[in-house]
């Protein structure tokens, strides 16, 4: 389920002098090169992934917003707001929507892709619009979905290389699995660049054994998918980059409490990849970060 947000303001706002230039200096990657890594990421001092922070992350991202709004504010426009209706009970949206209230706003109650498609696209921050992810499809400027701006934000930041390398995005949906793969495949030249990357995208429906083989191949793993240690060390190559969306309550046998998990068998894939994400504290916190982002590319009239 969805918890659509939509951009909101008591006043119209200035549309900027060149806003296709703007929204890629805001929102588009660097070139490759500002990103280059060696081809063995892996430190040489640890036996261990590096532990990518999507909370150090996160916290560089809302202070460079935070400077954007408060220069945008001193120009004598109206500070940016947000509106978010939860849709339906899905537990990993109430978590992102908890976030999004202690970053920004109020929430209310009705029903899922009626409520995306009535929010008028220039306000939706989700990027949840039909016209957003047409946009996205064809690799122009949009608003691109939180989380898998967040995924890419991390991959950036990070400095792992997609340019030519193999990855597999394990979960299909919509919202997440369909535009990360978009971001991660398409051309690095076009008006919304991508990633340069070949893309092998996986569901419920791949079986396992063909998920490891897909997986074992790949350069970055991305997971999506909403199953607990879904991908576990032997279905990941050495020094592979995993990126763990997943977002699982269980219960914990050893303290008798209910704890938050992702897909990956964190603790035996970490000794074999470079980079890891871990669940909390990964793609979670930059999925609130690059909403509020959105919201002041939206704010700025940067696309439409």
């Amino acid at each position: 389920m969805a918890a659509a947000t939509a951009f909101t303001s008591s006043s119209a706002l200035r549309p900027g002098l060149a806003p296709l230039r703007r929204w890629r200096a805001l929102s588009c990657p660097a070139p490759l090169a500002a990103y280059s890594t060696s081809s063995s990421p892996r430190r040489a001092a640890s036996d261990e992934a590096t532990i990518i922070s999507g909370t150090r992350l996160a916290q560089q991202v809302l202070k460079e917003v935070q400077r954007d709004v408060e220069l945008w504010i001193s120009f004598g426009n109206k500070r940016p707001h947000l509106t978010v209706i939860l849709v339906g009970d899905n537990p990993a949206s109430h978590i992102y929507v908890r976030n999004k209230i202690r970053a920004a706003t109020a929430v209310d109650h009705i029903e899922e892709r009626a409520v995306c498609n009535a929010i008028a696209p220039e306000k939706d921050v989700d990027g949840f619009h039909i016209m957003n992810i047409g946009r996205l499809c064809l690799d122009q400027p949009s608003v691109i979905p939180a989380t898998a701006a967040a995924v890419w934000e991390i991959i950036k930041r990070t400095g792992i290389q997609t340019f030519g390398k193999n990855v597999v995005v394990a979960g299909r949906s919509k919202n997440v699995g369909m535009p990360i793969s978009m971001l991660l495949h398409t051309d690095g030249e076009h008006e919304r660049p991508g990633g340069d990357a070949t893309v092998t995208i996986t569901h419920r429906y791949t079986p396992k054994e063909q998920l490891k083989i897909h997986t074992q191949l790949a350069d970055i793993v991305i997971v999506a998918a909403g199953i607990p240690k879904l991908i576990t060390a032997d279905m990941v190559k050495e020094g592979a980059a995993v990126i763990d969306v997943g977002i699982n309550h269980i219960h914990d046998p050893l303290t008798g409490k209910t704890k938050l998990v992702g897909d990956v068998d964190f603790e035996e894939v970490k000794k074999k990849a470079a980079f890891i994400t871990p669940v909390p504290g990964g793609v979670g916190p930059m999925t609130v970060a690059m909403l509020l982002k959105n919201t002041l590319i939206v704010a700025k009239k940067l696309i439409y």
